[in-house]
């Protein structure tokens, strides 16, 4: 008898509502990354412009708009040090389209054109009000411009940088109005999962290589190698797709509290593989927001399930138990470079306090700079003015760039705003109760924002708006809160209809 292999796949999820379809989707959306990869670094150059143009395209028609969604943002957070190149004159790298003169525009960029016209023309509108006011934060934008004009800019600087940033902004109408239902929603959150694995093979490459996986391709790729002094000048296998690897861990939480897709088995699995490369990297930031994360889950989520947590570290252990044994690198100098980064920025030597070198820099030289440039300008700050870019620094934490970009006034206001974020969804979560399948939902997600404010304060800007053409995975997980305050609602009002028809 011929064996159907479509049906017996399918056969292997029938306890999981929809989950052949997430395990063929991400088949799909894995091969079609490894087809960009060739179409970008090996095929002959013009092809790749031809590749994403038909992509786009079959995006229009396209009715898993989550699907497309998740695979334009994946490609555009470097994954596994791929798509790191963005100068204009790089011979490879993610096309770039010249629409009109003098203005280009990325992949990425034209992607959120299109799909803000598509969710006008095709999208559904919204049955319930955006109770996070999400829509409204464009209000921020605006203010942000109008800085800007006040300080002046340079036109190719504002084109360049922030125009193409805030391109990213059209997600907050174009992505719920075409990913309206609560099963793609979750969809959108797995397609990103396979490429935590990806990200955990290019950075075993890199240690037992000494390249990037990038070079395999296309041996002339801007590949940066740093050898990190914390770990004896050993090479430090950053993860280049570390955006993926957060993510993902948020919403593999996420979607721990959900049964109708997917197994939990995988998801452990995931969760493991970002605790890996996490360590793998030696980055504190990362190690400091999962390990907070991971902490708030376990007391405001997962508290009546703490087996789950012993299973992760004991699975954890295990799996770095058998990468030892293989010694295809040095595991315990990785671990112990981990450990040093984490603590040793600071060391106390002769009674007198020392600061790794990086640090010092940073406190002593830096941060002077920055203090002086935000008090030029405290109360409005310099939007995305040419003075901006000149004195931004990433490395001070994102109260002090937040400051300047935005001033005192804009900033205070940005922070209600996220303030009120969390003052709805816990409002929501506490309301809709356990027995909805949104409210924990809610809770990961909010705490996901948590571990990107917790970054935000004392190490990276996060909670600043866009100033370079890529993602802005912290608006991500506001617009997907607002989604699932609006899906709890439906599902709340469902139930109090089927109990009000029994009663009566």
């Amino acid at each position: 008898m011929k064996l159907n292999f479509n049906k017996y796949l399918k056969s292997k999820f029938t306890g999981f509502e929809d989950g052949y379809d997430v395990f063929i989707k991400s088949i799909t959306i894995y091969v079609l990354f490894w087809l960009s990869v060739l179409f970008v670094y090996t095929f002959p150059v013009g092809l790749d412009k031809l590749f994403f143009a038909m992509i786009l395209l079959i995006f229009w028609f396209s009715k898993i708009d989550y699907f497309w969604f998740a695979f334009f943002i994946i490609i555009s957070l470097y994954p596994g040090s791929f798509f790191t190149e963005n100068s204009g004159d790089a011979l490879r790298r993610l096309p770039i389209y010249t629409i009109i003169p003098k203005a280009s525009f990325s992949v990425f960029d034209i992607f959120m054109i299109v799909s803000l016209i598509k969710a006008i023309v095709k999208g559904r509108k919204l049955r319930f009000k955006d109770v996070l006011n999400v829509k409204y934060a464009s209000i921020f934008i605006i203010y942000l411009v109008i800085v800007s004009f006040f300080h002046g800019f340079s036109v190719k600087t504002f084109i360049s940088l922030p125009l193409r940033g805030l391109f990213f902004y059209t997600f907050f109408y174009s992505f719920p109005a075409l990913v309206f239902t609560k099963k793609d929603t979750y969809k959108f959150m797995y397609m990103f999962l396979p490429f935590v694995f990806n990200e955990v093979f290019s950075q075993m490459y890199l240690l037992s290589t000494g390249r990037n996986l990038v070079t395999v391709f296309y041996s002339s790729a801007t590949s940066t190698v740093v050898y990190d002094k914390l770990m004896g000048d050993n090479i430090r296998a950053i993860a280049n797709g570390y955006s993926i690897i957060i993510l993902s861990f948020m919403f593999s939480l996420s979607l721990l509290e959900n049964s109708e897709i997917g197994s939990k088995t995988y998801l452990f699995v995931v969760i493991i593989a970002t605790i890996i490369s996490i360590m793998l990297s030696a980055t504190r930031q990362t190690i400091i927001m999962i390990a907070f994360m991971f902490v708030l889950y376990f007391i405001f989520v997962n508290k009546a399930k703490p087996g789950i947590l012993l299973q992760l570290l004991i699975a954890t252990i295990v799996i770095f138990f058998i990468i030892d044994v293989l010694n295809v690198f040095n595991l315990s100098n990785i671990l112990n470079a981990s450990l040093n980064r984490l603590t040793g920025a600071v060391e106390i030597k002769g009674g007198t306090i020392e600061a790794e070198d990086t640090l010092d820099y940073r406190l002593t030289i830096r941060l002077p700079i920055i203090l002086e440039s935000i008090k030029r300008s405290l109360f409005l700050g310099f939007g995305f003015s040419d003075d901006f870019f000149q004195i931004y620094d990433g490395h001070l934490g994102g109260v002090f760039v937040g400051i300047m970009q935005m001033g005192i006034i804009g900033y205070t206001s940005l922070l209600i705003y996220i303030g009120s974020i969390y003052k709805t969804a816990i409002y929501f979560a506490k309301r809709f109760g356990d027995n909805n399948s949104c409210s924990n939902v809610i809770k990961s997600l909010l705490i996901g924002i948590s571990g990107y404010v917790l970054v935000n304060t004392f190490i990276d800007p996060v909670i600043i708006f866009n100033v370079w053409a890529k993602p802005h995975e912290f608006f991500i997980l506001i617009v997907l809160i607002s989604q699932f305050i609006k899906f709890g609602k439906m599902e709340h009002i469902y139930k109090k209809r089927i109990l009000f028809n029994r009663v009566t």
